[in-house]
């Protein structure tokens, strides 16, 4: 059966055609088209209802031609859709790789501010050694000075007194055993109390040296040896003290010296120990700022990701709704034939 010309349509076909809504949503995909001129989509949409709604097999050469550029059209529409769908799998699939990479990131960047804050912990520990030991140190240092101190305080007052009573014997016990001299007595006095000497004889001094020579008795006499004898004992007693004390304190200087020496090594180390400290603190913190900005672009990445799967998500249903709502309804149509001509293919 030959086709009908295009002019035959009948007028009832064409306004069904016109107002059946299973055509809108194939309308709306071709007014869609911004591939195609506006003029070329206009005429599309006003010839497919003349066109679509007849049966295959009734089609002229021109309707068949326009439901063929509807069918490019729609394949080209899906075609855009499918190269959409690929572009955000790719664009996820190249973000997740940024992820990772980004999670890798984050990962040693955890592993450095580890092993940063195992440095900062030794090294704080290494300072508090330190500590401890330059507080030991300066510790021994003070017991080493105020032993030095003392020992040289000894020998210097002990010299002192003898080099005075060596000079209250010359100047002053020497001129009184000779003659009558209460102004030597008055110089020896301040020395007397440090003698070794009975209390009754010093008790006597005083009289005793204010006589004359010939007029001294025995008594007088033994009182003024035993002053000399004491006197002499002192300085014998002082002179001992020096000679023992001296090469002590000469020792003692040295310990002095060696526990200076030592302390300020130990405040060296103490010094570097807290710069070390100090330098892995800021170490630590550069880590963590490290790590910081390495979740932070994890976080930033994963709205993109977000976005690009719900764009996908999107596209999927729009294809799918697309396949269903306007590639399966053309096909519908544009493979349809008579009735008449179908009846046979139904009964078989």
């Amino acid at each position: 059966m030959g086709k009908r010309p295009i002019n035959q349509v009948s007028a009832k076909s064409v306004k069904k055609a016109r107002i059946d809504p299973a055509l809108d949503p194939i309308i709306e995909s071709i007014r869609q088209a911004e591939d195609l001129p506006e003029r070329c989509r206009a005429m599309l949409v006003d010839a497919l209802p003349l066109s679509l709604m007849v049966p295959q097999d009734k089609r002229h050469e021109i309707q068949s031609a326009v439901v063929d550029m509807v069918k490019q059209t729609l394949n080209a529409k899906r075609s855009t859709m499918e190269s959409t769908m690929a572009a955000e799998d790719i664009k996820i699939r190249s973000l997740e790789a940024s992820r990772a990479d980004l999670f890798k990131a984050v990962e040693e960047a955890e592993a450095a501010l580890a092993s940063k804050r195992d440095a900062l912990q030794s090294t704080k520990t290494l300072l508090a050694d330190a500590t401890v030991a330059a507080h030991a140190s300066l510790q021994s240092l003070d017991e080493r000075r105020a032993e030095h101190k003392a020992s040289s305080d000894k020998v210097a007052d002990a010299q002192a007194e003898k080099t005075a009573l060596e000079t209250a014997l010359q100047e002053h016990f020497e001129p009184m055993k000779e003659a009558a001299a209460g102004e030597h007595f008055k110089e020896l006095e301040p020395h007397l109390k440090h003698l070794d000497i009975e209390a009754s004889l010093l008790i006597a001094l005083p009289s005793v040296s204010v006589k004359p020579k010939e007029e001294r008795g025995s008594f007088d006499t033994v009182v003024l040896e035993e002053l000399g004898k004491a006197l002499s004992a002192k300085v014998a007693s002082l002179a001992e003290i020096v000679a023992t004390e001296t090469p002590l304190s000469a020792n003692r200087e040295t310990a002095m010296l060696a526990a200076q020496e030592e302390y300020d090594a130990k405040k060296d180390t103490q010094k570097r120990a807290a710069a070390d400290f100090e330098a892995s603190k800021k170490d630590e913190g550069e880590g963590e700022a490290l790590l910081l900005k390495a979740k932070e672009k994890v976080n930033e990445l994963q709205p993109g990701i977000d976005a690009a799967t719900q764009l996908l998500e999107v596209a999927k249903k729009s294809l799918d709704t697309f396949d269903t709502d306007v590639l399966a309804q053309f096909s519908a149509y544009s493979a349809a034939v008579s009735p008449a001509e179908a009846a046979p293919l139904l009964g078989a």
